[in-house]
């Protein structure tokens, strides 16, 4: 990695530790310097929870497992984090989304956490809670408008969903559309996970006028996320 005119080796284990300039100043990642606090690991014992929780629930929950770093990053990829004010997670499960989000979080950004999930919410405060602009609320995506109006909420810059979205009882999956289409700024992108690559799109296409989809292969099963703007 080169570094104005300093070239520095950084091992694995600490890549996410301070650059070196040329001069000597220390460059922190984006988001570093407004984390205090550590983020807290997950464990395997919620990914198995994670699990349970879908072999109970079936299609309620979007995925067997929580998602990759691969997934997690590519979900969160179209976000301007110089910009973002406010980004809204909707089913944020065990934190794996959650937990990139809050690395790159700036300090003008809010991130408002929604978990319906009693055992998901205890699990998100624990790693998460510290955190400053972070916020973990338990709720329905149903009630988007509720919960955000509450908290003096008008726009939204970025929706990131692990929501089984097509798959979700219609009236919950309308209720929350109608949100983030009264919600979402002009430029701003509601991403979406699935597990089923490019089968959506039409879905998708039917509430957004600009939909892509990302192929995300390392993922525990392979699937993708749908990156939507332009609200109908």
């Amino acid at each position: 990695m080169m570094c104005g005119s300093l070239r520095v080796m950084v091992p694995a284990p600490l890549r996410r530790l301070c650059l070196m300039s040329a001069n000597g100043t220390r460059i922190q990642p984006p988001g570093a310097a407004h984390m205090p606090h550590p983020i807290k690991k997950h464990s395997m014992r919620e990914n198995f929870l994670f699990m349970g929780k879908f072999l109970r629930h079936g299609m309620k929950i979007a995925s067997v497992w929580p998602s990759s770093v691969a997934m997690s990053c590519a979900t969160i990829g179209k976000i301007d984090w110089e910009r973002a004010e406010v980004i809204v997670e909707l089913g944020a499960g065990t934190g794996a989304i959650t937990e990139q989000i809050v690395r790159r979080l700036q300090a003008h950004t809010t991130l408002i956490s929604i978990e319906r999930d009693g055992d998901f919410v205890e699990v998100l405060r624990r790693r998460f809670s510290d955190h400053q602009n972070v916020e973990i609320v338990q709720a329905d995506a149903a009630d988007l408008d509720r919960l955000l109006d509450g908290r003096g909420i008008q726009h939204v810059d970025a929706f990131i969903s692990g929501l089984p979205t097509p798959s979700l009882p219609a009236v919950v999956r309308d209720a929350m559309l109608a949100s983030v289409n009264r919600l979402l700024v002009e430029g701003g992108v509601f991403s979406n996970i699935t597990e089923i690559p490019f089968w959506y799109g039409n879905f998708y296409r039917r509430f957004f006028k600009d939909v892509s989809f990302e192929l995300v292969v390392r993922n525990m099963p392979p699937g993708g996320v749908y990156h939507c703007r332009a609200c109908r």
